[in-house]
């Protein structure tokens, strides 16, 4: 197993989980529990290593799959989390989830450790330069009462200003919160609350928000917002072929690990990707698909490959006339 690359991901919470269940395993409950904690291509990639013996992780007798550490297994930091944990620290999004005395403290902790990298090794090429300012005061307070609202199904007061500078002033149900790479921004899903009590899905991004009020309103019975977010996806889902080549498989399904998709092998060089999307998602997945070159083959939908043709179009007549 790489070590860093896959125990800061989901595939570290997916084992973990396994591991740490002390109850024998079918090849069905494994693929269950990585189903249920993964993603739909992760069965392709962790079911062959576990069952095949690759990773020693589980003995088999007969059946069943054993995990191999005991009840009081425990693993302290090693070296290389303690810096990555010193290096996260560093990032300005951190304290949108911890308060200024809790990474205070997590400074002092850490202090004789050095961080892997710093923020301003990185450079991203492909980033929009107006990301959200994660250090505003109001910006900071908007998301603790959003992250609030989530988790106690509480409705909230929210005052935007849209695209078009219009200001909007509605009750909504926050849902979930998505961070967008390309723009560097942090956006809303939620439900909007008309006056007949039904609900209508909203994107909002958080900076656009002027006032984010707390309400004492719950709903009286909880909305399923992945059926809403369904609800809004086109018809039909862009279809790509993706080749192996430059470990692209790996790098597409890390790309696209916040839409709805479902992936097939076709054969050892060669896999298909659904990709389920709305409005909202279009220009940042067409983005996203054009990024990775010909790695990838957009095979449908037909609406789709016509806005990709015209972006490429478009880049082309740039780079034919560019400005002096």
């Amino acid at each position: 197993m790489d070590l860093f690359s896959e125990i800061y991901n989901s595939y570290y919470q997916i084992m973990k989980s396994i591991l740490t269940d002390m109850s024998p395993l079918t090849l069905e409950d494994l693929r269950i529990d990585i189903a249920k904690t993964g993603y739909e291509e992760s069965l392709l990639f962790l079911i062959p290593k576990l069952t095949s013996g690759e990773w020693t992780l589980l003995k088999q007798e007969d059946n069943l799959f054993l995990s191999r550490i005991t009840e009081d297994f425990y693993v302290p930091l090693t070296l290389l989390q303690r810096r990555y944990i010193k290096t996260i620290l560093q990032d300005e999004r951190i304290l949108l989830f911890l308060s200024e005395d809790e990474c205070r403290n997590l400074q002092d902790l850490f202090a004789e450790d050095s961080p892997l990298w710093k923020p301003e090794d990185i450079y991203y090429y492909d980033r929009f330069s107006d990301g959200d300012n994660y250090k505003d005061p109001a910006y900071r307070q908007h998301f603790s009462i959003l992250m609030s609202a989530i988790t106690n199904h509480q409705y909230v007061d929210i005052c935007y200003e849209s695209k078009a500078l219009h200001r909007i002033h509605h009750h909504y149900l926050p849902c979930r919160l998505e961070y967008s790479i390309k723009n560097d921004k942090f956006r809303l899903l939620g439900l909007e609350k008309s006056k007949n009590g039904n609900h209508q899905l909203a994107t909002l991004n958080l900076d656009r928000m002027n006032t984010v009020l707390p309400l004492r309103d719950y709903p009286d019975i909880l909305p399923d917002i992945d059926k809403e977010i369904q609800h809004s996806y086109y018809k039909e889902p862009v279809r790509l072929r993706i080749h192996t080549r430059r470990n692209a498989l790996e790098r597409t399904m890390l790309q696209f690990a916040n839409y709805q998709k479902n992936t097939t092998k076709i054969d050892d060089d060669t896999y298909e990707c659904l990709i389920y999307y709305n409005k909202n998602m279009e220009t940042e997945l067409l983005i996203e698909v054009l990024s990775f070159g010909p790695m990838i083959e957009v095979l449908g939908n037909e609406h789709f490959l016509h806005l990709l043709k015209q972006r490429l179009r478009r880049q082309k007549s740039i780079s034919q006339n560019p400005l002096i």
